[in-house]
């Protein structure tokens, strides 16, 4: 997926140290929901992230390679849109809860923001099911070898 970014440094957390990169559900057959993840490295020591799409407060998770986040809902629920992924640190995140709760209070800068493209889910590939396809090239291959078998024993 595109992912851009912009940077802030808003709340003590370098917003110019984000690499982000993403991933988004797009094969309709092959998800029950589409997934939204979004890998990213920081340097902001032993602060803890968490990010906001959507609206939804979701925790950020630390990795090996980095810091990941995810939201995960129904396909209709995540239509094809850019979805602005808003990370802030620990006094960034409670601003931003006092503004949920109360619009009078400013809203405020998050440290880094990053925009994922999801196309959307849609049905690839071939129009019929492979296992259709098999199915129908193992009847004829039995009715080829039935209709040979028939005329060697006549």
């Amino acid at each position: 997926a595109v992912v851009s970014t912009q940077s802030t440094g808003a709340y003590g957390c370098s917003g110019d140290s984000f690499t982000v990169t993403s991933y988004t559900t797009t094969n309709l057959p092959l998800a029950t929901e589409t997934a939204i993840l979004v890998e990213f490295t920081a340097d902001c020591p032993d602060s803890k992230l968490s990010a906001v799409i959507g609206g939804e407060i979701l925790p950020v998770y630390s990795t090996s390679d980095g810091n990941m986040v995810t939201l995960v809902k129904e396909h209709s629920a995540l239509p094809a849109s850019a979805y602005n992924v808003d990370f802030y640190d620990e006094a960034g995140i409670a601003a931003y809860k006092n503004h949920a709760k109360d619009s009078a209070v400013e809203a405020p800068t998050p440290i880094h923001t990053a925009s994922v493209n999801h196309p959307g889910v849609s049905k690839e590939g071939l129009p019929i099911q492979t296992e259709f396809i098999v199915m129908v090239a193992s009847l004829l291959v039995w009715w080829g070898a039935n209709s040979i078998k028939a005329k060697i024993s006549e």
